[in-house]
C-alpha cells in the first residue's frame, strides 16, 4: 500500500528528510534521479542515522559509522551486521509515495 510521505520540492540532493509515518521514522534522500526511502533507525544500536552523511549510494550511521546501501539496506561494514528497512518509492504528480506494505 502507497502513502503519501512528501512532496518532490521536499527533497534536496544530497540531503536526508526525515518524516514520521504511524508507526516509524523515514529517511528519504535524493541521489541522481532516484528517491530512496529507509527506516531512520539503525540496525546496530536504534540511533537515528538520518543525522549522518550520505557516501556513494550509502547512508553512514552518525554514532559508530556503519554503512548501509540505500537501495539495499545491507549492511556494509561492522558494527553493523543486519540491514535496515528500505521502501519502494514513486512519485504521482509531485508527491512521493513510499510502500509501507514491504
Amino acid at each position: 500500500m502507497f502513502v503519501k510521505i512528501a512532496k518532490i520540492n521536499e527533497l534536496e540532493e544530497g540531503k536526508i528528510l526525515t518524516k514520521s509515518t504511524r508507526y516509524t521514522q523515514i529517511g528519504l534522500t535524493k541521489v541522481g534521479k532516484e528517491i530512496f526511502a529507509f527506516e531512520d533507525i539503525c540496525s546496530h544500536d536504534g540511533e537515528q542515522i538520518s543525522t549522518g552523511k550520505l557516501e556513494n549510494g550509502c547512508v553512514v550511521c552518525p554514532r559508530h559509522l556503519a554503512k548501509f546501501d540505500l537501495k539495499t539496506g545491507e549492511a556494509l561494514c561492522m558494527p553493523a551486521t543486519e540491514p535496515i528497512p528500505v521502501y519502494k518509492v514513486r512519485v504521482v504528480g509531485d508527491d512521493v509515495e513510499i510502500d509501507l506494505e514491504e
